[in-house]
């Protein structure tokens, strides 16, 4: 570490000197442009100007690759934040590949096929980051989670067939959104432009991204309930009578705890969440109880449904925690 003296320049500037060495390194001279970047932590990040604004690329082999290793090839390169990915295969890209490739690219946001040969496919991002609103995205992605576990617990009420297929189809929607929220943040992690294009520090992005990562969790649930539904005798949820009203708490614990960040209700709602989550998990610790003590043919796939109930309000409490982090650590926290 290094430290230098602030100067007055010109009875109204304030200017630094950078460390010659350094500024040898990077091949700095007189006249060079500088970029600056204040956070509100009080540091100030100084990088010189960069060379290269095109798209990030990068170009990854796949020969040989299955069709799950190829779906986690593609999204690693999205999700990392490159612009513009390559697949390449000396001996081809055969007719599988190219399926799980246009399937992959179908699942994500801005992701298009650009040019395809016989050993090489290459996907370009569309996506421009000065468009993108990662408060909305994730507002989106809490709608259509919330909406996914409403209806499965419903189809597993009502033995639902179309509200069945209505969540399994919705959450591919969610991971979409999820996609892309993982993509900006990750981009954030390395790129100091994608921030100032998104207008967003990098603290708020982080809470973003939690919040998603919970919310996305809480669709997978939703989902499995959905698939549970399918198999369940009729009348089945009754053997737990207040199944209804368990999973309405729950969805209600992730409602509150994420309404401190994406509609600016006040910490103390992410309390009340984290006390919530606490009733909800000894009333469910009561109905496995009485799941356990009944005759019921469904004892297991009705087990299974309780597991994610309980998954969903422990997800919101995740929530609620990082609200919480986020009020201590920006000062708002009420005395």
């Amino acid at each position: 570490m290094e430290t230098r003296k602030i100067q007055l320049t010109g009875g109204s500037t304030f200017t630094v000197s950078l460390p010659k060495r350094w500024a040898k390194e990077h091949g700095l001279e007189s006249g060079a442009r500088m970029h600056l970047y204040p956070h509100s932590d009080g540091s100030l990040l100084v990088r010189p100007d960069p060379t290269n604004n095109g798209d990030r690329e990068i170009t990854l082999t796949v020969d040989h690759r299955s069709e799950t290793d190829i779906v986690q090839t593609v999204r690693a390169g999205y999700v990392s934040g490159f612009d513009k990915i390559a697949l390449v295969a000396t001996g081809g890209i055969d007719d599988t590949q190219r399926r799980a490739v246009t399937r992959t690219v179908d699942g994500l946001i801005g992701l298009e096929v650009v040019s395809e040969t016989k050993r090489r496919i290459v996907l370009q991002s569309l996506l421009n980051t000065r468009d993108v609103s990662i408060r909305q995205t994730v507002i989106q992605l809490q709608r259509v989670t919330l909406s996914m576990h409403e209806n499965a617990v419903t189809a597993a009420i009502d033995e639902d067939s179309e509200l069945v297929t209505r969540v399994r189809n919705r959450d591919d929607e969610a991971d979409r959104l999820f996609g892309m929220v993982s993509r900006h943040y990750q981009q954030s992690l390395s790129d100091l432009q994608a921030i100032d294009q998104l207008d967003i520090d990098r603290s708020s992005i982080a809470d973003y991204y939690t919040t998603a990562q919970q919310l996305e969790r809480v669709a997978d649930h939703a989902e499995k309930m959905a698939v549970i539904a399918e198999c369940l005798d009729a009348s089945a949820t009754e053997t737990i009578q207040n199944f209804d009203s368990i999973a309405r708490s729950a969805r209600g614990i992730v409602t509150d705890a994420s309404s401190v960040l994406l509609a600016g209700a006040d910490v103390e709602m992410a309390y009340r969440a984290l006390d919530d989550r606490d009733a909800l998990l000894t009333e469910l610790d009561r109905s496995d109880k009485q799941l356990y003590h009944s005759d019921s043919s469904d004892q297991h796939p009705v087990g299974l449904l309780l597991d994610s109930v309980r998954r969903t309000s422990e997800y919101g409490g995740n929530i609620a925690e990082a609200m919480i982090q986020r009020a201590v650590r920006t000062g708002t926290l009420s005395e």
